[in-house]
This record gives C-alpha cells, sequence and structure tokens, in this order.
C-alpha cells in the first residue's frame, strides 16, 4: 500500500514531494492514478473490511491542479480517521485541515505568487470542489495543455455544446453544481457538472 513517489513525481510539482512524502508515510492510503473523468477530479473513499483508504486523482490534470486535488482529498482522509462519519464531508473539520494542509505548500517555493493569491483567497472559505472557485479554475488552466474544450460552468445559460464528442444539448438552469440539460437528439433532460469538459457549439 505504499505510495510510489517515482511515479507521483511525474504528476505534481517536484518541490511538493518532501511534503507528500512526510504526509502520506505517516497516514498510508491507496493512490489510483485515474483517466479523465468529467464529473470530478478526485475522491476519497473510507476502509472496508475488504480495502484499505483510497484517493484516486484524474491523471490530465496540470500538476498544481493535481497536487490541489490530492491535498484536498488527503484532507478528507484525515478527517475520516479522526471523526469517521460524525461529521460533514465538507464541514468545518475538513475546511480547517484542508485549509492547515494547503498554508504548508503555500509557504514553500511551490505555486507561482499570482496562483498562491488566488489560493489564500480560496482557503478562506473552501467549496467542495474547488470548480466552484472560478477565479481559481481560470488560474489553473493557465497550464493546462491546449484543448478546444471549456468547462460547462463557463459558458451562459441556453449554450448549444457537445459533450464526449457525440452528444448535443443546451445548458439549462445551475441545480448545486450540475446544470439541467437537455439533450437535442432525445429532448430528455440531464443533470451534467459544472466541471464536465465541453466543446461549445456556435449557433
Amino acid at each position: 500500500m505504499e505510495i510510489d513517489f517515482e511515479i507521483l513525481q511525474n504528476y505534481v510539482p517536484q518541490e511538493s514531494l518532501p511534503i507528500l512524502q512526510k504526509w502520506f508515510n505517516q497516514r498510508p492510503f491507496e493512490l489510483k492514478i485515474t483517466k479523465k473523468r468529467t464529473t470530478k477530479f478526485g475522491d476519497f473513499r473510507a476502509s472496508t473490511k475488504q480495502l484499505p483508504n483510497r484517493i484516486s486523482v484524474n491523471s490530465n490534470l496540470n500538476g498544481y491542479a493535481f497536487l490541489i486535488t490530492l491535498t484536498h482529498e488527503f484532507a478528507h482522509l484525515l478527517v475520516w480517521l479522526q471523526h469517521k462519519h460524525k461529521v460533514k464531508a465538507h464541514g468545518l473539520e475538513w475546511k480547517t485541515e484542508f485549509a492547515t494542509l494547503m498554508s504548508v505548500l503555500l509557504v514553500k517555493k511551490i505555486f507561482p505568487q499570482h496562483l498562491k493569491i488566488v489560493l489564500k483567497k480560496h482557503l478562506k472559505n473552501p467549496p467542495a470542489s474547488s470548480a466552484r472557485d472560478v477565479n481559481l479554475i481560470n488560474e489553473l488552466k493557465k497550464y493546462d495543455e491546449p484543448t478546444n474544450t471549456v468547462q460547462l460552468i463557463e459558458i451562459p445559460e441556453g449554450t448549444t455544446f457537445l459533450l464526449n464528442e457525440k452528444r448535443i444539448f443546451i445548458k439549462g438552469k445551475k441545480r448545486r453544481t450540475r446544470f439541467l440539460c437537455k439533450e437535442i437528439s432525445t429532448k430528455k433532460e440531464y443533470l451534467i457538472h459544472g466541471v464536465a469538459e465541453i466543446v461549445k457549439i456556435e449557433n
């Protein structure tokens, strides 16, 4: 169940590795680097009788986004070890833990200055998903590989878009972190997460 740091170093800034090694050696878990998921950047799953605590992070994230997501999920692990089901998933305990972990990273020369400024604002009251922080997402996207996709949250209501390179929708009203969108071919409505990568279709 040890983390393979030789693999992990391909996904996070090199300066963060000593900190991550210290954290993860004290609180071991299984790390899975997954293919791109349209609904989430990462997740934490608590241990069962058969499986250890598990964290997954999307492989397509740039180094800074990967590190932030990994830290987000590790904060869930720490809260789980201390409180189990007694507290809310993204309640005060998690917000405090996540902010504490990120503060350790922020004092090191890991993030560029403009990103540190946005992260400090983000950590004053971190949301359940970093995708809800448009300013943070916009700053992180500067380090993505060039692409013709955008996130669903970035386009106006009523815009037509292509999802998964084959299904065409019209963006509807927001429902928490998702948007009620109508598929043109079937006329059916679906809730699609705001972080979904889509291609905007010009009307």
